[in-house]
């Protein structure tokens, strides 16, 4: 805001208190965003996919070009969910989804560096212990933060099923930025978008981690965004 853009920020079906039927697909929840510009009376946007709201915002530049100036993906979803990741997915976040983010949010609120290990686990293929050494206080404070405000709802069930072909299709300026070092998203699905999408600039973070906004490299993830969307 800062720096001249207005920001909207809308929850994807089936988070917080947007229901899920809104949009069980990336394609339908690209045409409830599209919907949601309406309302605003906001004709085109830049639009900001972060990890698995990656597909959405593919669908969104897929099947509404014109409502679409510039598309970000940051550390985000683009290839198929594996079957024993959904598997996972579908025993902690389907019908026990309450109660596993009630553990996690006691376990970070009385034992935060042991509830930090336990996710950077799933977050990095680095050594975990020399992951969170090389952490700030800021870094540590974000992350318990993050877990403490996340909740996935009945969000997370559809995101598990997304899908987006053909992404050929999409023509606008588009930036990728990923790490190496992701064990949650891995490069591959930053490395399809690259190869598909004939205007991607590809972008790789030297992060320890899938989590790019935090670190020595975040200023320079900010700086890219931001003179991407500005040029």
């Amino acid at each position: 805001m800062e720096e001249g853009f207005s920001v909207l920020t809308p929850s994807r079906p089936g988070y917080d208190t947007t229901p899920s039927g809104v949009g069980r697909t990336a394609s339908e929840a690209a045409d409830a965003l599209a919907a949601l510009l309406d309302t605003q009376h906001i004709p085109f946007a830049d639009v900001i996919g972060i990890s698995a709201a990656g597909p959405t915002a593919l669908a969104f530049a897929q099947q509404h070009p014109r409502r679409i100036r510039k598309l970000v993906l940051e550390s985000a979803v683009a290839t198929h969910w594996d079957e024993p990741s959904k598997k996972r997915a579908r025993i902690l976040f389907g019908c026990a989804e309450r109660l596993t983010w009630a553990v996690m949010h006691t376990m970070t609120k009385f034992f935060p560096i042991v509830m930090i290990k336990a996710l950077m686990h799933d977050l990095t293929i680095l050594d975990v212990n020399d992951v969170i050494s090389r952490m700030s206080e800021v870094d540590l404070a974000f992350i318990k933060r993050m877990i403490l405000t996340l909740r996935s709802g009945k969000g997370f069930m559809n995101d598990i099923e997304h899908r987006v072909e053909n992404l050929g299709r999409i023509t606008c300026p588009t930036l990728v930025m990923y790490s190496p070092n992701d064990k949650t998203v891995s490069p591959n699905n930053a490395l399809r978008v690259a190869n598909e999408v004939a205007t991607c600039d590809l972008h790789s973070v030297p992060s320890d981690t899938h989590l790019i906004w935090i670190g020595k490299p975040a200023r320079d993830v900010w700086q890219k965004r931001l003179s991407f969307l500005k040029s």
